[in-house]
């Protein structure tokens, strides 16, 4: 009987070395190219990239033995032991029931013959020993197989971070790249992974075929009818097994989208961040409904799935019951009609059910490698997933120190295809060691501005320049070595303090120089209060003895980063929204004095924090409104100036309010 199980475990996870893609070369010195270069030649780049993306969405389906060929190529290369343990298994797994078939036909042909009794006894002894041995060789093997399946596991578990860490920025932010992530996480994440299971389904396929091959050639001396009928038979059961997995696959984003919704719901209610707002909130009961609501979506799937497996499952029975009834009378008719002794019919008797045992198995094995095969083959199309930046072939960027000219063509942006454009015809000039800001409301594009002139994203069309040379032509690894940023989300490890400046591993960390940096930022007199010192760890909810910090010192330890790094262009993409105008425009002085020499862009909704700048950016609906000194745009009476004057109206209230409290 054949057994379906389909059960596709999902985990959500953020983070290949392999499936780079490379870009359409073009040539600055050939006029025609050096146009399509600008407003309609990128577009010509991006649809390239586009079809590529819309070839990965469909997803390329390699076949179980494309998927099984790439499993043993990475297991030679990593752990080719393992390869001999799974063959020694098959063996083992096959010589075991053809002993035990014939175990009990040549101890009653020898009964029969009226053989000695110490003959009996020693072949008895023989072959049982023989079972003995080989279960234990199978134990052991099985052992040594669970170790180096582990083993593997963290080699394919790697090779999806690694592609995490190193894909370009746009994959991060694309929805179908981060669903493969998640299943590719899970594919190999535990011991009873896809990859896990892999090896052993293939242990078990072709133990299965070898033994269902030996068995053919003992029952074809029967009656080779009779094979066809255990076939036919059996196969039907095999294709109505195909459709659960069809249906499986077919809804498998709907689970996975369940399960996703419900681990991000537990995994907020573990963090130690959101604990403040879940309580302060009364978030409890909408977290609960949002979670029942997708577990009843989860489980109605899996009443789905359930109900075709129970049909399925009533019919394989069924027609397990009339094969092998109809098998077992076709030999009890053979020994009354003297057809067959006694002793084949006991051998033949073990060997139907063998055979049945193993085809079923065996078809069964197909059902379970053809499930592990799209999970295998998601796995590598996440590997494959197109990158369309340059990295080692890419023109090497010049390690001058000093800051460049950035400049933007006709650059748009928008994050989908058929979405609304972010950034609208932006032209922009900015001149080495320039310190310019970047205002306007919430949603208005600042931070895509500045995710595009750090070549994280890539506009739809127009163009992005340093030093006059597009930035797609660079090498995009040694490009973002050009700056230092503070985003608003920010990411700290729980690691050193030091290490969290140098962003290196202990060995490679300059304990002076980050100490030096510490103090220009303002931060060495906590520090080195600390029992020890620049070499606390940083996190309390991650050590015992970690240590957390203010927003504001939170600050100046990501200055100090950046100051370490000594990029010689600077992003502030509103890292001080959480701190109070005051302090945050204090800190932005500091961040002013630091930067000299250096082009800076500062990003701000509060416009009074930036008024120190070269010049001043305002952005609103995805193009540039105004732009200028604080003075000359305060002279404009534009939108710069009502939102100056508006929200320097709310700080002056803000103020009044605060001194009146004082008072009283």
């Amino acid at each position: 009987m054949i057994t379906v199980g389909v059960k596709i475990r999902t985990t959500r996870v953020f983070f290949d070395t392999g499936g780079f893609l490379p870009c359409r070369v073009l040539s600055e010195d050939d006029p025609k190219e050096k146009s399509e270069l600008s407003t309609n030649g990128a577009c010509a780049l991006n649809e390239n990239d586009r079809g590529e993306e819309k070839h990965m969405k469909q997803g390329k389906n390699y076949t179980i033995i494309q998927n099984l060929s790439y499993c043993v190529r990475m297991t030679k290369e990593k752990y080719p032991i393992l390869l001999l343990f799974c063959f020694l298994i098959i063996m083992a797994n096959v010589v075991m029931p053809v002993i035990t078939a014939f175990l009990p036909k040549v101890i009653i042909e020898e009964i029969t013959m009226q053989k000695e009794i110490g003959s009996i006894l020693r072949i008895t002894a023989g072959l049982t020993f023989s079972l003995a041995i080989l279960m234990g060789l199978q134990e052991y093997l099985d052992r040594l197989i669970y170790w180096n399946k582990l083993k593997m596991n963290v080699f394919f578990l790697h090779m999806v971070t690694i592609k995490g860490l190193t894909t370009d920025y746009r994959n991060q932010e694309n929805e179908h790249f981060r669903k493969l992530q998640s299943e590719s996480f899970a594919s190999c994440n535990g011991n009873y992974s896809y990859y896990a299971q892999i090896y052993d389904a293939g242990v078990l396929f072709f133990s299965n075929l070898l033994g269902f091959t030996a068995f053919t050639g003992i029952l074809i001396t029967l009656n080779p009818l009779l094979i066809v009928f255990l076939c036919v038979t059996t196969f039907i059961s095999f294709l109505l097994n195909r459709r659960i997995l069809r249906w499986v696959d077919t809804n498998n984003e709907e689970k996975v989208s369940y399960e996703q919704k419900m681990q991000y719901i537990v995994s907020a209610s573990n963090d130690m961040q959101a604990a403040k707002d879940i309580r302060l909130y009364h978030m409890t009961t909408w977290m609960d409904q949002l979670y029942k609501e997708n577990m009843r979506g989860l489980l109605g799937w899996y009443r789905k799935y359930t109900a075709k497996l129970f049909g399925v499952s009533a019919v394989d029975s069924s027609l397990t019951f009339f094969r092998e009834g109809v098998t077992y009378l076709v030999l009890i008719l053979m020994v009354l009609e003297n057809r067959i002794s006694v002793a084949d019919f006991v051998l033949y008797f073990n060997v139907v059910a063998g055979f049945s045992t193993w085809l079923s198995s065996m078809l069964g094995q197909i059902n379970s490698l053809e499930r592990l095969s799209l999970a295998m083959s998601r796995f590598r199309a996440y590997l494959e997933y197109p990158e369309s930046y340059r990295r080692e072939e890419g023109i090497p960027v010049a390690k001058t120190g000093l800051p460049g000219k950035i400049t933007l063509e006709h650059v748009n942006f928008r994050y989908t295809e058929d979405g609304e454009s972010i950034l609208k015809d932006i032209n922009l000039e900015l001149n080495p060691g320039e310190h310019l800001a970047v205002v306007g409301l919430n949603g208005a594009g600042k931070t895509t501005l500045v995710k595009l002139m750090c070549g994280l994203i890539e506009p739809v069309s127009g163009r992005i320049l340093y030093d006059g040379v597009d930035i797609r032509k660079y090498n995009r690894n040694q490009y973002y070595g050009l700056f230092g940023a503070v985003f608003q989300d920010y990411s700290i490890l729980p690691v050193t303090i030091e290490e969290i400046v140098a962003e290196s591993v202990d060995e490679k960390v300059e304990t002076k120089r980050v100490e030096e940096c510490l103090k220009q930022a303002g931060l060495w007199d906590k520090i080195a209060t600390l029992k020890q010192g620049s070499r606390t760890r940083y996190d309390k909810a991650f050590w015992d003895d970690g240590i957390n910090l203010s927003g504001g010192e939170t600050q100046k330890l990501l200055l100090a980063r950046v100051l370490y790094r000594q990029s010689p262009v600077v992003i502030l993409d509103e890292p001080t929204a959480a701190l109070d105008p005051i302090a945050e425009n204090r800190l932005y002085e500091k961040y002013n004095e630091m930067m000299v020499n250096k082009t800076t862009v500062f990003i701000s909704h509060r416009l009074a924090s930036t008024r120190f700048c070269d010049r001043i950016l305002l952005i609103d609906g995805g193009k540039i409104s105004e732009q200028g000194t604080h003075e000359q745009l305060l002279a404009q009476k534009g939108m710069y100036y009502k939102l100056f004057e508006t929200q320097a109206k709310y700080y002056a209230e803000r103020v009044g309010e605060e001194v009146t409290d004082e008072v009283s």
